[in-house]
């Protein structure tokens, strides 16, 4: 009986414990296959110098909500539309960037980060669909073998060129 009790102490200490690892959440280890999604989302942030600042919204109906900050052409809420190929087209970079396998930070060294330089950019990027937001904060100085810049990037890129992003960044 004693034998029974520590053995079902044990397994819940285990089970209580394995909620503040950094493994996978139980949602992102089956795959999470990204062909529509309710909102598409790009924030750019502040560098050490004039580095665009703004933050846009593609939603899964088409809309588009573009929010300028800083260091852009058009400051303020810019609300446009794209058509559903191009919301298809956003779902598929999404789905080929590997998205769902992402970790939700590659920022500093307890990322995998190599030692960083401070003067450079970041970006985040969230998917949320069926009620399930992911997210993904990205520093530009952050490099390494297990960090998945490029796609990161191409991601970030695909973001802004369906969303015509360009001709209100100024760029």
């Amino acid at each position: 009986m004693k034998r029974l009790t520590i053995s079902i102490a044990a397994a819940a200490a285990a089970m209580l414990l394995s909620g503040c690892s950094n493994s996978v959440p139980p949602w992102r280890q089956a795959a999470w296959p990204v062909d529509t999604f309710d909102v598409a989302y790009l924030a750019r942030a502040a560098c050490y110098g004039a580095c665009p600042v703004y933050e846009v919204e593609v939603f899964g109906d088409g809309r588009v909500r573009y929010t300028g900050e800083a260091f852009v052409k058009t400051t303020g809420v810019r609300e446009t539309r794209i058509d559903a190929r191009s919301v298809a087209q956003l779902a598929t970079a999404v789905r080929a960037a590997r998205f769902d396998t992402m970790r939700s930070g590659y920022q500093d060294e307890a990322d995998g980060c190599a030692p960083v330089p401070t003067d450079m950019p970041s970006l985040t990027i969230a998917v949320k669909r069926d009620g399930r937001t992911q997210s993904v904060n990205y520093y530009f100085g952050c490099r390494g073998p297990d960090i998945p810049s490029a796609r990161i990037v191409s991601l970030a890129g695909a973001i802004d060129q369906l969303a015509g992003t360009a001709a209100l960044v100024g760029q």
